[in-house]
């Protein structure tokens, strides 16, 4: 059982969740990541980051896509890779764009977890082992 303070980052304050990223080829990335219910995806990153772990190279043949805030469609980049979080691993598509500046957790990893929102404490608590 584990637990995340609030990211006061935020107004008002948010969810997060501490992920740890692995490629294909072993690069390693430790992140925050705002817990975001609206995103279906697995995980959003900025593209400086996408690029940084070379995720193009493990790219999938699906198509993404996203919805900026102004109602521009985006394909997304999206790749395959290994999620840490709490000693649980996931196989999670992680997604970007040239115009995304954004790390967020969405559904499809969201989903693979037990997670309790404990607003007044401002925590969120992995509920899975």
């Amino acid at each position: 059982m584990r637990k995340f303070k609030y990211s006061k980052d935020h107004k008002p304050s948010a969810p997060i969740i501490k992920a740890l990223i692995i490629t294909a080829r072993g690069r390693k990335y430790e992140l925050e990541l705002l817990v975001d219910i609206g995103f279906s995806g697995g995980i959003l990153i900025p593209y400086n980051l996408y690029e940084e772990l070379k995720l193009a190279l493990f790219e999938v043949p699906e198509k993404y896509y996203g919805i900026l805030p102004i109602g521009v469609p985006i394909t997304l980049h999206t790749a395959l890779a290994k999620v840490v979080i709490d000693g649980l691993e996931f196989k999670i598509h992680i997604h970007s764009h040239p115009l995304i500046n954004k790390k967020l957790a969405g559904r499809e990893l969201l989903n693979k977890m037990k997670i309790l929102l404990n607003g007044p404490m401002e925590e969120l608590e992995l509920l899975n082992k």
